[in-house]
């Protein structure tokens, strides 16, 4: 599933303060975001009607894959459409029976998640998400200028360095996986 970065170009200017390429810092702001989304193995933007088919299970809970879950439209088990109050769920994708029953027969879940840019965890990925590209950016040209001249290095073939502090893994852990014990 694709999805655009936590920030804009714009917003990265008016925080930074540099002048640069709106096309380029976007760039740097996805991939950034990338490397979000795959350490912490989410989506986290918002997404309306994600289908999750859940395999069979004999437990009273399944676990959605994305998070936050923010509503669940449709539970579908063997054909038959469960009713809202037939089960329940968490923001943190717990999904159970009220009726006690376990899953054995598993489920097909329609359901929305993730956040939106104001919801206040957004303004911790969109953080993130621009120290990361400020960090890349500023080594690319700082290495570019030690190395090429005035070359980017991503403009001479060589591969722009992208990656989380230990600060910043820090932060992320709000949004990893969670276990279910």
């Amino acid at each position: 599933m694709m999805t655009g970065p936590f920030a804009s170009a714009e917003e990265f200017g008016e925080l930074t303060g540099l002048v640069t390429d709106r096309s380029r810092v976007q760039r740097w702001l996805g991939a950034a975001s990338d490397l979000i989304r795959g350490y912490t193995g989410q989506t986290l933007s918002k997404v309306v009607g994600e289908v999750e088919v859940l395999e069979k299970i004999e437990s009273d809970v399944l676990l959605l894959s994305e998070r936050p879950v923010t509503a669940i439209s449709t539970v579908v088990v063997n054909g038959t459409t469960l009713g809202p109050t037939e089960y329940a769920f968490t923001s943190w994708g717990k999904l159970t029976r009220v009726s006690g029953a376990t899953w054995s027969l598993g489920a097909t879940v329609t359901y929305t998640h993730g956040y939106v840019e104001t919801d206040w965890e957004w303004g911790v990925l969109r953080g993130v998400c621009m120290d990361v590209a400020a960090r890349g950016i500023s080594l690319n040209e700082r290495s570019a200028s030690e190395a090429l001249g005035s070359t980017l290095m991503e403009s001479a073939g060589f591969s722009p360095e992208v990656f989380l502090t230990e600060g910043e893994k820090a932060r992320l852990a709000l949004f990893g996986p969670v276990m279910v014990g």
